[in-house]
């Protein structure tokens, strides 16, 4: 994990050192995740929302940091109730195309929070595992909408989810590269 917090902490500071040349923005989402496979069979539908760092480095390029919740519920009955949390850190490339369509691979880490409650009793349980991304979307005036696909595999299960984010990009700094 130190070693995860310190390559994107160094990528973020070599991006600072050209940022001037990019687009600096802070990003606010809303995000639905519908899960897949495996994970699919036990959950439903999640909510939740996130937070990103966009670093600009040259004019169509953006160094990433992506954190954020989303809860996904599990079949409920009036004894048994079951939910689970991801938090991603995950660290990015944004490539912005022409028209304001941009691709956006990203990697890193995952906390993954399990409770359980059986009658009045709760139980409570999380683990950490490698994460990756693939997002695709659109940026235009700032409104960001995308659609991802997010996995993790851990304990020889996969949790894997496409993402839906419809969000805004606050300008930092640097040029306002239009979009």
């Amino acid at each position: 994990m130190k070693k995860i917090i310190l390559f994107f902490t160094c990528i973020a500071a070599m991006s600072a050192v050209k940022a001037q040349q990019g687009n600096n923005q802070i990003g606010i989402a809303a995000e639905a995740a519908l899960p897949l496979g495996d994970f699919a069979d036990s959950y439903k539908t999640g909510i939740g929302g996130s937070v990103k760092g966009l670093f600009g480095v040259g004019q169509a390029g953006q160094v990433t940091f992506t954190t954020g919740y989303t809860s996904f519920k599990g079949e409920t009955t009036s004894d048994f109730k079951y939910t689970s949390t991801i938090i991603p850190l995950l660290g990015g490339y944004r490539h912005n195309f022409a028209g304001g369509i941009y691709v956006e691979p990203q990697l890193g880490y995952g906390i993954y929070g399990y409770k359980t409650e059986i009658m009045d009793e709760d139980e409570t349980d999380s683990e950490g595992a490698f994460t990756y991304a693939i997002a695709v979307g659109f940026e235009a005036s700032g409104f960001d909408a995308g659609v991802r696909y997010q996995g993790a595999s851990k304990d020889g299960s996969n949790t894997s989810f496409v993402g839906i984010r419809v969000g805004y990009n606050f300008t930092l700094g640097g040029s306002s590269a239009s979009k």
